[in-house]
């Protein structure tokens, strides 16, 4: 693993929110995404991207 961030996301905290990730922009492989508010980390779960 290269620990290497790869994408970061604001999203307004007043607004109901997804985000969506475009799996054609990366390779496959297991990614980590952590939920990450008021500069503390919430959770953190794996993601497998097969093609």
């Amino acid at each position: 693993m290269q620990g290497t961030e790869i994408k970061n996301f604001k999203i307004n905290q007043f607004e109901n929110n997804s985000v969506s990730i475009k799996g054609s922009e990366l390779k496959a492989g297991m990614y980590f995404y952590t939920l990450t508010a008021n500069g503390k980390e919430i959770d953190t779960k794996k993601m497998i991207l097969t093609k």
